[in-house]
């Protein structure tokens, strides 16, 4: 039996981004931490600066990801994604 893709994950990270200014950015940021391997789900949130990623993908690998789109990116430390792709009350990233 398959498990919904989210229930997979197994611990995650907050990435804050710099460099990010529209939509556009979220989405081209979204893009680029969804193709690493072993992103489960990501929240991008423009206001805050911040990603949140699910998955066992390497913070390393995450960070590198968004470098290439052009963007700049480091862990926050003491911030985790949830477990179970929930991240927050008032929506994706909370």
């Amino acid at each position: 039996m398959d498990l919904p893709q989210h229930s997979q994950a197994t611990n995650g990270v907050t990435l804050a981004i710099t460099g990010m200014t529209c939509s556009g950015c979220v989405n081209a940021v979204t893009r680029a931490l969804s193709r690493v391997p072993g992103v489960t789900d990501v929240c991008v949130d423009l206001d805050a600066g911040r990603a949140q990623v699910s998955g066992n993908a390497s913070p390393q690998n995450l960070v590198s990801a968004v470098e290439k789109a052009g963007y700049g990116a480091e862990p926050v430390q003491g911030e985790t994604a949830e477990k179970e792709g929930r991240h927050g009350r008032g929506g994706c990233c909370g």
